[in-house]
């Protein structure tokens, strides 16, 4: 989580704001394979449906959909936001079946499939272990493996990102404008996955546990297009889910409130701020805190002089439909 270093006042203020299909038994004698065949046979003929086995069929693929966008580019020299690659991937489903790997809509080649250490896949202990570190802040495991599709065929590669899929740790990883983007496999996601496993703060919320350096967690993916994962979530109020999403990634980074119901956003505003009118040096900025009966109070400060004076203070709740609205 970045911070923002030498304000001083903002340190009082907001501190520390493969998966390899598995291989058939070599050992497994001609009878019993046999059996096998004639058992497969008897349970088609059964069915009453002769079945066709496809390369494209999803029933004998795997098959992963887009996840979610490393926390940070690698090296820092990305051209584009997160929220421009996310859309460029959230509707991308790739398959591989035993012959083929596929991007829907996309391309298809027939692969050839290796399995590397780190250190011989990044040609270099330091490089492995510096990958290994980004992988860690994404949730992912490096391991001792890493599972590479290449086209058979050098004639039919498929254009960038998709010309080397990465499996590691039973996610699909592709390199894109310097980030890693990676993909889950399609029958474990749904599209309430991504709170399943979200930490609940309880109320009341002050600023001491807002500053707090253990309080904020990660999500695993993006909420109203917002591209930091940085979150409070708060007691739903019935059906509504209710989260804090903090930016901090930015000199003038924000705090902002994110409604939801059947996983739609309901209701976002921004309630805490922070602007510089000057390199390290704080203009204004917004501090907020939730008491116990859900009542939402931000504070507006400006610099005045030497000083920080009040210009505005403002109070809400959240209704039972998600939506905000002025307290009294």
């Amino acid at each position: 989580m970045k911070r923002i270093l030498g304000i001083t006042f903002l340190a009082l203020l907001f501190i520390n704001c493969k998966e390899n299909k598995k291989q058939s038994d070599n050992n497994k004698d001609l009878d019993s394979l046999s059996t096998e065949l004639v058992k497969d046979s008897l349970n088609e003929s059964v069915a009453g449906t002769k079945k066709v086995i496809s390369n494209n069929d999803n029933n004998s693929a795997d098959y992963w959909i887009f996840y979610k966008i490393s926390e940070s580019s690698i090296s820092g020299t990305a051209t584009k936001t997160k929220t421009e690659i996310a859309d460029q991937f959230k509707n991308i489903k790739i398959s591989i079946d035993d012959k083929k790997l596929k991007v829907d809509g996309i391309c298809t080649f027939e692969y050839y499939k290796s399995n590397k250490t780190p250190v011989k896949y990044y040609e270099s202990s330091k490089t492995a272990k510096s990958y290994e570190s980004i992988f860690l802040k994404n949730g992912i495991k490096l391991g001792n493996e890493i599972t590479v599709y290449q086209s058979m065929y050098p004639d039919k590669v498929c254009e960038l990102p998709w010309d080397e899929v990465l499996i590691i740790d039973n996610v699909i990883v592709v390199v894109y404008d310097d980030y890693l983007v990676f993909f889950k496999k399609g029958n474990n996601i749904n599209e309430g996955d991504c709170y399943i496993q979200t930490k609940i703060t309880n109320l009341p919320i002050t600023k001491k546990i807002i500053n707090g350096n253990n309080i904020w967690n990660q999500l695993d993916c993006t909420v109203a297009n917002l591209e930091s994962k940085d979150y409070l979530r708060l007691p739903d109020i019935k059906e509504i889910k209710v989260f804090i999403i903090g930016n901090f990634n930015y000199d003038d980074f924000t705090y902002t409130l994110i409604t939801l119901k059947n996983n739609k956003v309901i209701s976002k505003k921004d309630i805490g701020f922070v602007k510089e009118s000057t390199e390290n040096t704080v203009s204004e900025f917004t501090e907020f805190e939730i008491d116990k009966d859900y009542v939402f109070s931000l504070n507006t400060k400006s610099k005045k002089g030497d000083d920080f004076k009040t210009i505005k203070l403002e109070k809400f709740k959240i209704n039972d439909d998600g939506l905000i609205e002025v307290a009294k």
